[in-house]
């Protein structure tokens, strides 16, 4: 499921995602998108590496993230992390 979010950006990121698309000839919605989409990668691989050293279990991450545990199996194996 897609979903359409409007946003003001503070001046630095503003500025950055700018660059971005200027460098890679792309559309401001592209650069954003992609930046969100690594953000979300990093906090599911930080989640992940606590319930890796045993600091929150896979139920808990799968809350953490608004995931039903199967979703959050489903995703795990997307990006080849162990569970």
């Amino acid at each position: 499921m897609a979903v359409t979010v409007e946003t003001v950006l503070d001046e630095h990121i503003a500025r950055y995602v700018d660059h971005l698309r200027q460098q890679r000839h792309a559309a401001d919605t592209d650069v954003v998108r992609e930046l969100i989409e690594g953000g979300y990668d990093q906090v599911v691989r930080q989640l992940h590496a606590r319930c890796q050293r045993g600091e929150i279990t896979l139920r808990s991450m799968a809350a953490e993230l608004g995931l039903s545990l199967r979703e959050l199996y489903a995703l795990l194996e997307q990006k080849d992390l162990p569970v």
